[in-house]
């Protein structure tokens, strides 16, 4: 995991951006109001927030991990479509930081199970 200078402009490029709108290519429709939508911006945008902000020689990749399964557990109350929506843009800032993979991260916070290991 690296949170360099171009890591972290492009967290505030992400966190500048409208999120939760319609987005054929994903097959996402959008939040289904104004008010949900932001309040689950919100919520990415903090997240984005902390980590711009965190000391990059002292985040550890464990805590980058726990601050997203805590926005996940915000998250599993609600709509399956929002859920899917915040799961990508972790997996946007999963990339920007450098980490490949989740290790089945994301698909136990949204199915509770990795699927991946029952194949």
């Amino acid at each position: 995991m690296d949170i360099n200078s171009h890591a972290i402009q492009a967290l505030q490029v992400l966190r500048q951006q409208e999120k939760f709108i319609e987005d054929k290519q994903l097959f996402y429709s959008g939040a289904p109001d104004e008010a949900t939508r932001k309040k689950v911006e919100a919520i990415i945008n903090k997240t984005l927030y902390f980590l711009i902000a965190a000391k990059s020689e002292q985040f550890t990749e464990a805590q980058f991990w726990a601050v997203l399964e805590f926005v996940a557990s915000q998250f599993a109350s609600m709509d399956s479509e929002e859920m899917d929506r915040a799961l990508g843009y972790m997996e946007q800032m999963m990339q920007i930081v450098g980490i490949e993979s989740s290790q089945g991260r994301l698909n136990e916070w949204r199915y509770r199970f990795d699927p991946e290991v029952l194949w």
